[in-house]
């Protein structure tokens, strides 16, 4: 069977099928950026978690030394000071945790864009690719009838030679 034309739109069809490789990367890496905050925020809710504890264990720590008379008043103060620097420390650590969870929930609003742009770019893609499968299943229906067609005149053309070599004898 003979090589059909070339399919018009080729080009575009290229340049939508590299959109749609060009948006896959993109949103791959936005959601791997999102995965790295998320992971960042987490681990820095552990750290917050440990210095709470820390801060609870030298409190119970300092409260029974101090039961027992183990310090002056001075340094029962001194030690009041420091669970009172400690808490300061993990409020200013809170608020580096409310900074990253919004750096997440902005991760989270680009990953978002760039799906929608790859569903977009997928979209267009199909779309035309659709309509490439279309116009070759029509090219090769036209391909196929007139092959069938040049068989048939081939088929004629025999036929009659045949005949007139018939009637020529005859």
């Amino acid at each position: 069977m003979a090589k059909g034309p070339a399919y018009r739109l080729q080009v575009l069809f290229e340049m939508r099928d590299k959109a749609k490789e060009a948006a896959e990367e993109v949103y791959a890496a936005k959601k791997k950026l999102v995965v790295a905050e998320q992971k960042k925020l987490d681990d820095m809710k552990i750290h917050l978690k440990e210095m709470i504890q820390k801060r609870q264990e030298k409190k119970a720590d300092y409260a029974e030394r101090t039961r027992k008379g183990e310090y002056t008043i001075n340094q029962i103060q001194q030690n009041d000071r420091h669970i009172e620097k400690m808490k300061q420390q993990e409020a200013a650590y809170q608020v580096e945790i409310d900074r990253q969870q919004e750096r997440v929930v902005e991760a989270e609003r680009v990953a978002d864009e760039a799906m929608q742009q790859l569903i977009k770019a997928t979209q267009d893609y199909k779309a035309l690719e659709k309509h490439k499968e279309k116009w070759q299943k029509a090219v090769k229906r036209e391909l196929a009838m007139k092959e069938e067609d040049q068989i048939e005149d081939i088929a004629q053309a025999q036929y009659f030679k045949k005949l007139l070599e018939q009637l020529g004898d005859g």
